[in-house]
């Protein structure tokens, strides 16, 4: 009995100690499952000793939860530079995992705690022959961080080492640790450049957007080492990742301006307009109808790049194939280069691209698209014209998106497409929201002194805005009105609007808009000579309480005299001295002659562009988009006047050649296909074959018998030299 309770004892004792490692082993599996959350909720409760714990522990896995809790710190924005010694420590440690966070930590505060980084060096150069290439590269990035002048030395032999490496990505953070080399001591700028130089022979298309980049950073100028690369960045810039692609466009756009000249010099009367030059709308409602006739003409017209430089010609054909690429900002770069290079007529290709952005990108992004389509569509509304309905504004549309796609429907519309645009804008002034109502008021006037025969139809429009409650509303509908009227003062309809607009004085209060009022009424008071005394009359008994800009339009002189503004006061002498106190000899001529001065036309207002000045700067660059010059801002270069050798482009790229590559099955394939001979085609060739191939035969069992021949020659000489090797030995 005692036996079984002993044995039962001893299985619940070993259930328990196995509960036990199953337990901890479940919350370690846990732990590496929800470690992301679980240690970004955590970081910051737990207390530093824990973490030095955690730091100084003998088990890797210690080690790994410690230094991912101060790497979520990090991310968190807090301070952990004291844990620096502590992590320093684990630098030289055997998990791969630890020595990968410990680099991302040095990466962070290297800078910050040179002194103490410099400890690591050891380490890190012993890391730069590590088999591991993720731990080379790591170690390189590491070591170029440390900004202390004293391991320059170290770092450009690192730097060469890397460079020459076998893994791709080793040597694009050796690209990359150039800019860093670079920032510690300008005076190694030879030296980079030459490390430039020997980079951009590299193949790899992995390497190739670090390489441009730190080219743009430390030697911009130095175009003429791209000459001998030119085809081959335009032939690997497909494959190269999405930000490599934008350095490298930028690069060659600055590369073909100095190289080419240019192509729209010579063939603007010869080239058709880029309205003939567009595809398809994406869908059968985004264009008119008059819009199938140049989707027709773009068929029939061949390519305006064949009469282009080859060179320039490639690269513009590598820039196309990027126009669908899901990242933004290289269709923008892509847009950069057709319009910086290419001839007019090819610009539709981009127009299309943009569009798609701007449904697709976020509102961030639409804003620089936006901008630059605003640019384009000034100076080629052609362009953009059939995608107008994109341009239609959405209730979710942020004021800045808002503003952006009125102006450019402003610019875009003309008679074809104005009825359409009108009506939309029709349903804008009916918005609750004033702001919008007031900026489609501005664009309705910018339209209908665009397009003439909208202005009777605006001008109804405006009349019934003028009634509304909010007042700059009503001020915008005066000012907009009286913009359209010195477009067309003689017509028949003016003198009844200006009639309206003079009874409904009284109910508004806007000065902007009374001044307004005044000003047309005094202006045109010739053809409204009923209306003009009344509405004299009912401004001067309200002239104290008027604002200043309404006093000046209203011009009475013996109210204005007394007046508390001086401007007005002198506005009042300035009229008394021109009309009133002319001298009596001269009043028939002199005072014709100031009638005419003071009554004269006035010169037709023009309304700008908010962002006309942004067409000065660069497409897609920041200072374009913000509408002022940016630090770092540069122009790009002029257009060759002369055109330069193009011969310097003339050399064979390694590594391109079918025939250079090693073990090509394609080349042993086209070299056998060679030795086959042609097939006989009559019997007497046939005959002769066959008597040509017995003597080939014949020859090459000849040969194959002096080769037997040669070859047991050669095996008897060996064996006789085994022979007396093996008598010397046993001589000895």
């Amino acid at each position: 009995m005692e036996r079984y309770i002993t044995r039962a004892q001893s299985i619940a004792q070993n259930a328990r100690v196995i509960g036990k490692q199953v337990g901890s082993h479940t919350a370690d599996k846990w732990k590496e499952i929800v470690t992301p959350g679980y240690v970004y909720e955590t970081a910051s409760v737990e207390k530093a000793s824990e973490i030095r714990q955690c730091l100084d522990s003998k088990f890797d896995k210690e080690k790994i939860d410690g230094l991912k809790k101060l790497i979520a710190m990090i991310s968190k924005g807090k301070n952990v530079l004291e844990f620096f010694p502590d992590v320093v420590k684990n630098v030289a440690a055997s998990s791969i995992d630890v020595r990968k966070l410990v680099y991302i930590y040095l990466l962070r505060y290297a800078e910050k705690e040179p002194d103490l980084a410099l400890l690591s060096i050891n380490t890190f150069q012993k890391d730069l022959g590590d088999r591991n290439p993720l731990i080379r590269a790591m170690a390189l990035r590491v070591m170029s961080s440390i900004r202390v002048p004293v391991i320059v030395p170290l770092i450009m032999l690192a730097l060469r080492k890397a460079m020459t490496d076998l893994s791709p990505y080793v040597r694009k953070t050796a690209a990359n640790a150039i800019t860093k080399c670079h920032g510690l001591d300008v005076t190694l700028k030879d030296q980079l450049v030459e490390c430039i130089s020997q980079l951009l022979t590299d193949n790899s298309t992995v390497v190739l957007g670090s390489v441009i980049s730190s080219f743009n950073q430390v030697c911009p100028e130095r175009l003429d080492l791209l000459h001998i690369h030119f085809r081959k960045l335009c032939r690997l810039l497909i494959d190269t990742d999405d930000w490599g692609q934008i350095e490298v466009i930028g690069l060659l756009i600055r590369y073909c301006r100095t190289q080419f000249l240019n192509p729209n010099f010579e063939s603007e009367s010869k080239q058709p307009s880029p309205a003939e030059n567009k595809d398809k709308a994406f869908y059968s409602d985004d264009e008119d109808a008059g819009s199938t006739s140049s989707s027709k003409a773009m068929k029939t017209t061949p390519s305006n790049l064949s009469s282009l430089d080859p060179d320039l010609a490639l690269f513009l054909r590598a820039c196309a194939t990027l126009t669908n690429s899901c990242n933004p900002s290289v269709v923008m770069m892509v847009s950069q280069a057709y319009i910086a290079l290419a001839p007019r007529p090819e610009l539709g290709r981009i127009a299309k691209s943009l569009i798609r952005l701007v449904r697709i990108a976020q509102r961030e992004q639409k804003f620089v698209i936006l901008t630059s389509v605003a640019t384009l569509s000034r100076s080629h509304p052609d362009l953009f014209r059939p995608y107008y309905k994109s341009f239609f504004v959405y209730a979710s549309d942020p004021v800045f998106i808002r503003n952006l796609k009125l102006e450019i429907l402003a610019s875009l519309t003309d008679q074809a497409i104005s009825s359409a645009v009108l009506k939309e804008l029709k349903d804008y002034v009916r918005s609750h929201n004033k702001g919008l109502v007031v900026q489609t008021i501005q664009i309705m006037g910018r339209i209908a002194s665009a397009v003439p025969e909208l202005a009777d139809e605006t001008l109804r429009v405006l009349m019934a805005l003028i009634s509304s409650d909010n007042e700059h509303v009503v001020s915008e509908a005066v000012v907009v009105t009286r913009r359209l009227l010195q477009l067309r003062p003689t017509h028949e309809s003016s003198n009844q609007v200006i009639s309206d607009l003079a009874r409904a004085l009284d109910s508004i209060s806007c000065s902007a808009a009374r001044a307004s009022i005044l000003w047309l009424v005094g202006q045109y008071c010739a053809q409204v000579p009923l209306v003009a005394p009344d509405t004299l009359r009912k401004t001067a008994k309200s002239f104290t309480s008027e604002a200043d800009s309404v006093k000046l339009q209203v011009l009475n002189l013996e109210l204005a005299r007394f007046d508390v503004s001086f401007d007005v006061r002198d506005r009042a002498r300035f009229i008394k001295a021109l009309v009133v106190e002319v001298p009596k000899s001269e009043s028939s001529e002199l005072g014709r002659g100031l009638l005419d001065i003071i009554l004269c036309a006035k010169v037709h207002p023009v309304a700008e562009c908010l962002y006309a000045e942004n067409e000065r700067f660069t497409i897609g660059t920041l200072s374009h988009s913000l509408g002022i010059l940016t630090r770092g801002y540069a122009d790009l270069p002029s257009w060759a006047i002369t055109q330069p050798d193009p011969s310097v482009r003339d050399v064979m790229d390694d590594g391109w050649s079918r025939d250079r590559v090693v073990g090509s099955p394609e080349r042993d394939l086209r070299k056998s296909k060679k030795a086959i001979p042609p097939r006989a085609n009559t019997l007497d060739e046939f005959y002769n074959e066959s008597e040509s191939e017995e003597s080939s035969e014949g020859t090459l069992e000849k040969d194959e018998d002096s080769d037997s021949e040669e070859d047991s020659e050669d095996d008897e000489e060996e064996e006789e030299e085994e022979y007396e090797v093996e008598s010397n030995l046993l001589r000895a």
